[in-house]
């Protein structure tokens, strides 16, 4: 397991790792074959969105009506499956905030803009006639059913709406991730119970029995931030020897406390409690007596570096019957890394794993010391936490009203278990951040696969697949104008189709477009569980008869063995105007002129290969979109192919014949001096431009000119910029050297006062005392007395301070006095006088 220490070198070198290992990842990081822009052609899809209305966050696919129901911003939709984008054929209600209730809600510090709406969190079937649906309400939650038949919300016999509070239910802020899951007519719902938000709740309610909630005091949630929830019938088959019971899983991250390091440490968990779950009778009471979670780890195989913080989890079971089989598909990033160099991982987890952490050892803590420890002491029966099943029957224990104290009393301080569910990422992505995921399980020709759809948090789609313990990126969808996080994502496997929603609205993509694959090669390349060569056109398996031999490599994408036709060579030309079947786009150019022949290819892992006569590689030059420059040569047709390679299957995408016409005579003479030159003259092109292309820009000699002005422009601008530095760095020396300058030109400027010769010296005729003063006011005025004053030897060098040095600063002798010399105010400090600024 990677452990950090809190010294401060681990914490520098968690840093320094993350750095490493953000470099390291661009070798594993895996390109998507090929990519869509938005609103694409070759990637069909339908849209939905209302004028005001934000947030399609809540999606429910009822195929019972053949209706997806959304929940949006103080507004739900009922959309016909036909045709998401007719809004003739859709119901709408609105369910909005009271000014009263936003205006709270702005009285108590939140934003009234963004934050104090109704955004619906909760949209769930509660049975065959109603929906159960719950909103923030500018962060006082309530609930309110919907009748499917009109789609309507029940009021009552005056007109009310009928609701219900919503508090540890919905969460009170829009932001908080929480999650919720109907069981037959139970709500349970993991989300916080208070305003702050610093009371997370697993919690039970709706149905007949006593509601359960999680223990608040004992802190069996750590700020947790859930992510999803599932239902799985572990109670199948009925009359199996266990007789478990059904369980309901949560997944979310918290804060490990069992990990003493430093504080901030996340963890992904895993939690599950029974159905059947009643609370206990003394101890624990409307308290959950199942409750157990463990730790899912995601971690790369080499170094062991963690994806701690889940982002989303997708439950994937075969059947009811087959829970066993269940998979566990996990979107994990880490809290290491920052802005652009996060990476995301999906991991896969089995039932296997879970069951054996859930039957391991406990964890308990030390309550003085917070300190966590693998618990190996005898526990009691039955097992602390785990369902009633026959072997609790056997011991005349039915329900958890039964259970004993010292089973709860254990339960209480024993949550956590010791065993790490560990697993080791099946796609890693470098600099994109995955928000959302759903897993289809397709039978392919030969085998089944999952297809995993993955939403990123720029509005794009990832469909890959893992095969041979390889990871490959079939497809990436721009799904939206604007990129905004991928909110939903709801799979409708009997029409093929995914509904993924965002802040602005709600896409309809099919799952597969195999027709977009005009060859066989592409069609294998593809690797596409859904698509397969038919030997004429490449077409989903899910409309291919038991008995037809269609082709599909989805392992190795081996071309060769696959397509059975004979694949055109690099290279063949044809008076006839066709190469290897493709139509060769022909134009005529007058001679010296340049064209731009573009060269897109389908695939983002193809190569491109450029392939033209030797006489022409003189005058062809490579663009920097892979396109070829090509300038025209009198007499000298040429066919210019552009070919796509990719793992041996060679594709000729584009075909040019090119000719080139004499120019008229009074350009011969032009011309002909051009030809002299090693680089032809370019004139303006008035030749066919292909379909889609713009016309190109002249060549020209290559000169350096405005780059010489840039350089020396930056040179002068530099140069400026160090003189002032200079100029800033040694402002006090120029300020003392202007000092000492200005009484000598003081002097010149004023003459002497006529009859009275200057002072040169103190009226006590002894020199300048050569100490320093403490104060800058002091200094100040022995800077300006030695200004003024020229200085004389003294006869006495020896001599020391004299009584009047000696005394005390007295107001009454100090006298104002004016030197012609330096015209500033002199202070007669006793019989000393000296230079002040006033």
């Amino acid at each position: 397991m990677w452990i950090i220490g809190a010294h401060p070198f681990f914490l520098c070198a968690t840093a320094l790792f993350a750095v490493i290992h953000a470099a390291a990842a661009t070798d594993l990081d895996i390109t998507p074959r090929i990519s869509f822009l938005y609103n694409a052609k070759e990637r069909p899809a339908r849209r939905f969105s209302a004028e005001g209305v934000f947030n399609y966050s809540s999606l429910l696919l009822s195929s019972e009506e053949d209706v997806l129901f959304v929940g949006g911003r103080e507004a739900l939709f009922a959309l016909n499956l036909s045709d998401i984008s007719n809004g003739k054929l859709h119901k709408n209600l609105t369910w909005s905030t009271p000014e009263k209730k936003r205006h709270e809600c702005s009285f108590k510090g939140k934003n009234l803009q963004t934050d104090c709406f109704n955004y619906i969190k909760i949209l769930l079937r509660l049975n065959s006639t109603h929906l159960y649906v719950c909103g923030t309400y500018a962060f006082s939650p309530i609930c309110a059913y919907i009748r499917i038949s009109d789609f309507s919300l029940v009021k009552s016999e005056k007109g009310d709406i009928v609701t219900e509070d919503g508090r540890s239910r919905c969460p009170f802020d829009p932001e908080y991730k929480s999650t919720a899951i109907m069981v037959d007519g139970e709500l349970y719902a993991g989300t916080v119970s208070n305003f702050q938000g610093n009371e997370p709740i697993i919690y039970k309610s709706l149905g007949q029995g006593t509601p359960l909630k999680t223990e608040n005091s004992l802190n069996w949630l750590q700020d947790p931030a859930f992510v999803g929830s599932a239902y799985i019938q572990e109670s199948l088959p009925r009359g199996n020897s266990v007789g478990d019971d059904d369980k309901i899983y949560f997944f979310f991250s918290e804060a490990g406390k069992e990990f003493d390091f430093f504080d901030n440490t996340i963890v992904s968990r895993i939690a599950r409690v029974c159905k059947g779950d009643m609370g206990g009778e003394r101890v624990l009471q409307k308290k959950w007596t199942t409750f157990l979670k463990a730790h899912l780890l995601c971690s790369l195989p080499d170094d062991g570096f963690p994806f701690n913080v889940i982002q989303d989890m997708f439950v994937l079971t075969p059947g009811r019957q087959h829970w066993k089989n269940t998979t566990f598909y996990g979107l994990f990033t880490s809290q290491w890394y920052r802005g652009a160099s996060g990476s995301s991982a999906v991991c896969a987890f089995s039932m296997e794993q879970v069951e054996r952490a859930f039957n391991g050892r406990y964890r308990e803590v030390n309550r003085e010391t917070q300190q966590w420890y693998t618990y190996n002491h005898p526990v009691p029966e039955p097992r602390p936490g785990a369902c009633i099943t026959n072997a609790a029957r056997q011991m005349n224990i039915h329900s958890s009203l039964h259970m004993p104290d010292k089973v709860l009393n254990f339960v209480k301080d024993h949550f956590l278990m010791d065993s790490v569910i560990r697993s080791q990422p099946i796609l890693l992505k470098r600099n994109v951040r995955y928000t959302q995921i759903a897993v289809h399980r397709v039978q392919a020709i030969s085998r089944t696969y999952d297809v995993l759809f993955i939403g990123t948090d720029d509005g794009k789609l990832h469909k890959a697949i893992n095969t041979d313990h390889r990871m490959y990126i079939i497809e990436e969808i721009s799904l939206f104008a604007e990129p905004q996080p991928v909110q939903n994502i709801i799979l409708d496997l009997e029409k093929g189709v995914l509904f993924v929603s965002s802040h602005s609205g709600l896409v309809e993509v099919p799952v597969a477009n195999c027709s977009n694959y005009q060859s066989c090669g592409e069609c294998i390349l593809s690797r596409d569980p859904y698509c397969a060569w038919s030997g004429r056109h490449c077409r989903d398996v899910r409309q291919a008869s038991p008995d037809r031999s269609w082709k599909q490599d989805v392992e190795e994408a081996n071309t060769s063995a696959a397509c059975s036709i004979a694949l055109p060579g690099p290279r063949s030309f044809n008076p006839s105007g066709k190469t290897g079947g493709f139509e060769c786009q022909a134009f005529v150019l007058p001679a010296n002129t340049f064209k731009v022949l573009s060269c897109k290819l389908h695939s983002n892992l193809a190569q491109r290969r450029w392939v033209y006569s030797d006489s022409a590689s003189q005058f062809v030059y490579a663009s920097p979109d892979g396109g070829l420059v090509v300038v025209a040569q009198a007499d000298m047709p040429e066919t210019y192919e552009c070919w796509s390679v990719e793992e041996g299957f060679r594709q000729l995408v584009a075909n040019y014949c090119m000719r080139a016409e004499k120019l008229p005579d009074t350009t011969t003479t032009t011309t002909a001096s051009t030809a002299r030159s090693r680089t032809p003259r370019v004139q303006v092109d008035g030749s066919l431009i292909l379909p889609g292309e713009s016309r190109s820009p002249q060549l020209s000699p290559k000169t350096y000119w405005n780059e010489l002005l840039i350089v020396c422009a930056l040179l002068g601008f530099s140069f400026l910029v160090f003189s002032l530095f200079v100029v800033y760095r040694n402002r006090d020396h120029m300020k003392s050297v202007l000092k000492q300058g200005e009484c000598p030109n003081m002097q010149q400027k004023k003459p002497r006062m006529g009859g009275k010769p200057a002072e040169s010296l103190p009226l006590n005729g002894s020199a300048v005392p050569a100490s320093t003063s403490d104060h800058k006011g002091y200094q100040t005025l022995n800077d300006n007395y030695i200004c003024s004053t020229p200085t004389h030897e003294s006869p006495d060098h020896g001599k020391g301070f004299t009584e009047s040095e000696k005394r005390p600063l007295d107001f009454k002798e100090s006298h104002v006095e004016i030197s012609p010399t330096c015209p500033r105010p002199r202070v007669r400090l006793g019989s000393e006088i000296k230079d002040s600024i006033v």
